[in-house]
């Protein structure tokens, strides 16, 4: 199941967001559910992440999905902080929910369609945000992609995101999307859009509703 929803006044938002404090203790509620860093691996959602990620032809213990990073991280130092009030909060929501959420500047998407794929190596393009290489992260006809056209905007479903597309400080128009590979990741991805929509339309954004795209129904507009 692939979810997603385009949100717009994120400049402003944004701002909004900068001032607030989180209003969850992310740690504290993964912990109280018996989440822990030295169990992590073998969390029901997480091995299905890295099931996925190995049936993409990938180590899962080098090429980890974002809720295992993300919660790691979280029970580790806290919550995430960055320079993007937007990329704390829909980070903050991905961990509390256990399901990876992306998101994206509309404006320097290629094209207004998305589609959730196999690579295509002799076409596709990769530049994935952070110090990360092109090259460490292989376009193989195996690994799931998001792609606009031929432009890859993340890489291994959620693993890492393109610095071509990611949110930036003036991004005023966003893409979000997810995606659950198990049925038992369907009901969290579903509260973590639920949880995040809640917090960007209270910061003042107009946010669209959450449509989800499934086997029987391939292709969403939102």
């Amino acid at each position: 199941m692939v979810g997603g929803f385009v949100a717009s006044g994120l400049i402003s938002a944004s701002a909004v967001l900068a001032e607030a404090a989180l209003p969850y203790d992310t740690a504290a509620e993964l912990v109280a559910a018996g989440v822990s860093i030295e169990r992590l691996a073998d969390h029901p959602v997480v091995a299905d992440w890295r099931a996925a990620i190995a049936a993409c032809g990938l180590k899962p213990s080098t090429y980890k999905g974002s809720v295992e990073q993300l919660v790691r991280r979280t029970l580790k130092s806290g919550p995430l902080h960055t320079p993007l009030p937007l990329v704390d909060v829909y980070c903050d929501v991905a961990a509390r929910h256990l399901a990876p959420l992306g998101a994206y500047d509309v404006g320097l998407l290629p094209g207004p369609e998305i589609a959730l794929r196999l690579a295509d190596p002799g076409a596709d393009e990769f530049h994935p945000l952070g110090a990360a290489r092109d090259d460490e992260m292989p376009l193989t006809p195996t690994v799931a992609v998001y792609a606009a056209g031929t432009t890859v905007i993340c890489w291994a479903y959620n693993c890492r995101d393109s610095r071509d597309t990611c949110l930036v400080s003036d991004t005023d128009v966003g893409l979000f999307l997810g995606e659950a590979v198990t049925a038992r990741q369907h009901e969290p991805l579903r509260t973590a859009f639920a949880d995040l929509r809640d917090r960007l339309t209270g910061a003042g954004a107009t946010v669209g509703e959450a449509q989800f795209a499934s086997a029987t129904n391939m292709a969403i507009d939102i």
